[in-house]
């Protein structure tokens, strides 16, 4: 009678194993992939640009300096994960062609305007 038992849990081990990759799937990155450069100077250091692959990957450079870290879509946002532990959450406008990057960690529904990065895109898909 156990082989029985352990058969009939298989689908739902399965079912229920999808259901956790699904959900951590989060929504498509493929509107917000692309180049972005920041709208302003960044700490007299000149622009930043943000390269947001659709792999998950984010390629943040200023100054010949460049950081890689990982970002995903969740509620209409798009939070950035740096290696360090930091989360950054930036929201789109403009159909993604606009992004502003909240800094304080907060999480604010609008971004401070002394704690915010404001991007545009500059280039297509990555």
């Amino acid at each position: 009678m156990r082989p029985r038992l352990v058969l009939k849990s298989v689908p739902v081990l399965v079912l229920a194993g999808l259901c956790l990759v699904l959900a951590g799937c989060g929504e498509s990155r493929s509107p917000y992939a692309g180049t972005y450069r920041s709208e302003q100077p960044y700490a007299g250091k000149g622009h930043i640009e943000l390269v947001l692959k659709e792999n998950g990957e984010v390629i943040w450079t200023l100054d010949h300096y460049s950081q890689k870290f990982k970002w995903k879509v969740q509620e209409g946002r798009l939070w950035l994960y740096t290696r360090e532990g930091a989360i950054l959450i930036a929201t789109p406008s403009e159909g993604g062609r606009r992004l502003s990057v909240d800094l304080t960690g907060d999480w604010n529904p609008s971004c401070p305007v002394e704690h915010c990065l404001s991007f545009t895109r500059v280039g297509g898909g990555g």
